[in-house]
């Protein structure tokens, strides 16, 4: 197995967000980001606010807040994407959060002298289901989707085969979302179990990854 790339993204989304309070000032004076780490194109209006730095881009329209970032091969505790999303509900605990997204996104490729249709079959094509029998042939590839309650959230993971990379080749990708709906509780705590799950990013990028390598691996002699 080679993780050939992986993403993770926080989305926090409310009844409503407010993209005109998101300015490079606001964002610098509030200490969610510093004026000077803001990098390329940006955008600034009462419909939409987006922007990047080195490590992240983030997309704010009125229902969510969005902050993508790669994670492979990136050094660091990413300390400082998590602080945006930290910062912003810190700085507007009022706003009628509704729930919280953590997301990762792996990419896995396997040994060239490996067939990936034969692999993939193994790892995910086997079993009674009757509509396998309706993909027998040799070009058949396969997906899995899975959830569960997770601490505070649910889980949700879809794996399934895609194309990518300079050479177009298959991979299998691994999409996690980690969603904890916190509506339920009085808007007065919300802030406060959001700042509190995304302060548990690490552990959980840690089981992603953990299950990326039990998702990946053959059982002792299962046939390809």
């Amino acid at each position: 197995m080679l993780v050939e790339n992986a993403f993770a993204g926080i989305v926090l989304t409310a009844q409503s967000f407010n993209p005109s309070i998101f300015t490079e000032t606001w964002l610098d004076k509030n200490g969610v980001l510093a004026a000077s780490s803001l990098e390329g194109i940006r955008v600034f209006s009462p419909e939409v606010a987006q922007f990047q730095t080195k490590e992240c881009q983030v997309l704010v329209i009125p229902p969510k807040m969005q902050i993508t970032f790669p994670i492979h091969r990136v050094e660091g505790d990413f300390e400082v994407q998590r602080n945006i999303a930290v910062r912003t509900i810190e700085v507007l605990p009022h706003t009628p959060y509704q729930a919280l997204g953590l997301n990762f996104d792996f990419f896995v490729s396997f040994p060239t002298e490996k067939d990936f249709n034969a692999y993939n079959r193994a790892l995910l094509g086997s079993g009674d289901y009757q509509l396998l029998q309706e993909f027998s042939s040799a070009d058949a590839k396969f997906g899995r989707y899975f959830s569960k309650d997770h601490g505070p959230a649910r889980l949700k993971l879809d794996i399934k085969p895609v194309k990518g990379g300079p050479q177009n080749k298959d991979l299998l990708q691994f999409s996690f979302n980690f969603h904890h709906d916190v509506a339920q509780f009085d808007l007065s705590e919300r802030a406060e179990k959001l700042i509190e799950f995304i302060r548990d990013w690490s552990s959980l990028r840690e089981y992603s990854e953990r299950l990326v390598k039990m998702g990946t691996t053959l059982n002792p002699g299962e046939a390809m």
